[in-house]
């Protein structure tokens, strides 16, 4: 008798961490499995990305764009005065390249004249264009605010992904803290399994 009983206090907890660790795997596997809808007449089980991919991108694409990414940030960047100076230096390089260049090309006669007479254009053009340039980037932003939906955008491109490939990005990723979803499942079975010991036992 006291065998069986030595053995019960043994087996209740282990069987019971067991099951912990083998529901949270479970859990863990249905977040992509199974990738197709399985039918038991009663219900239809599917891996949860796969079954609302739809509403998982809509509702991604809600939240970045309220919170993490909309037109408001893409318009501050063009309009910054960090932007506008890193652009000022391609500008001066393009107008330098014209005037030094491709004027020439534009009309033949102006390369028999000396180089010293197209500074002065390309200074002028250059304190044009550093005025234009804060204008043309709030053009910018404001065309960029019509023709580019953020929102739209993001929910296209995860509806479109391919869950197999996000499935091996999360798992590459996440892949300790998964293993410690099931051993936490385990540990906790293992308790409850205690628990219910020390009730049989002392009620």
């Amino acid at each position: 008798m006291l065998t069986i009983i030595n053995w019960k206090y043994i087996a209740i907890p282990v069987i019971s961490a067991f099951i912990g660790w083998l529901t949270n795997w479970i859990a863990v596997k249905m977040l992509f499995h199974p990738k197709k809808p399985v039918n038991f007449g009663l219900f239809i089980i599917q891996g949860i990305f796969h079954r609302r991919q739809k509403e998982i991108a809509r509702k991604l694409g809600d939240t970045i764009e309220a919170k993490l990414f909309s037109h408001n940030d893409i318009y501050e960047i063009l309009t910054s005065d960090e932007f506008i100076k890193s652009v000022i230096p391609v500008v001066e390089q393009s107008l330098e390249d014209f005037v030094f260049h491709k004027l020439t090309n534009i009309n033949p006669m102006l390369a028999v004249l000396p180089e010293t007479i197209f500074y002065p254009l390309k200074g002028k053009l250059i304190e044009v264009f550093e005025d234009l340039i804060p204008q043309i980037m709030n053009g910018a932003g404001n065309i960029l605010e019509d023709q580019i939906n953020v929102k739209d955008i993001i929910k296209e491109k995860i509806e479109n992904f391919d869950v197999a490939e996000l499935e091996d990005i999360l798992f590459s990723i996440l892949k300790s803290e998964f293993k410690m979803i099931e051993y936490v499942g385990g540990i906790l079975g293992f308790f409850i399994g205690i628990t219910q010991l020390i009730i049989i036992h002392f009620f």
